[in-house]
């Protein structure tokens, strides 16, 4: 959990730097978007590893590595409004949100489908060993009274 907290704070953190250097000379988001997609890595490990961590010593970690991710956070949106114009870093986190629960409810439904459908080969499969029975029951009724 510890080296998952430092990888998500170092993730941010590295992608700012990155960023920095690379957003002078970018004519678009899509020269940073790399960057970009760390920084959301690095905030959902540290949010996970803020969940999972009870003892003091953990809290207070997780407590100043969100708040560090959460200063670089705002510097990067600071950047990227600032380069391509007010409202940009918004604008990507709304569409990034949509994108994730697109993502999400497109998995529910493939999950069940995927149910529906091993439901169906259980009724087929059930269905088949009856009639297989009923079929080997009537064959060994007829063989047997002849």
């Amino acid at each position: 959990m510890i080296t998952e907290v430092l990888a998500g704070a170092a993730l941010i953190k590295s992608s700012v730097t990155a960023i920095k250097s690379a957003i002078g000379t970018a004519n678009d988001v899509t020269e940073i978007a790399g960057f970009i997609d760390q920084v959301f890595l690095g905030q959902q490990q540290v949010k996970k590893s803020q969940e999972e961590g009870n003892s003091l010593n953990s809290v207070a970690k997780d407590m100043i590595d969100a708040e560090l991710a959460r200063e670089a956070t705002q510097q990067l949106k600071l950047l990227v409004n600032m380069r391509f114009g007010s409202g940009t870093w918004e604008r990507i986190e709304k569409e990034r949100g949509r994108r994730v629960a697109d993502a999400e409810r497109r998995a529910k439904a493939q999950s069940a489908k995927r149910q529906e459908q091993a439901q169906i080969v259980i009724v087929l499969g059930v269905l088949g060993a009856i009639a297989a029975a009923m079929i080997g029951g009537l064959t060994w009724y007829y063989l047997n009274i002849r």
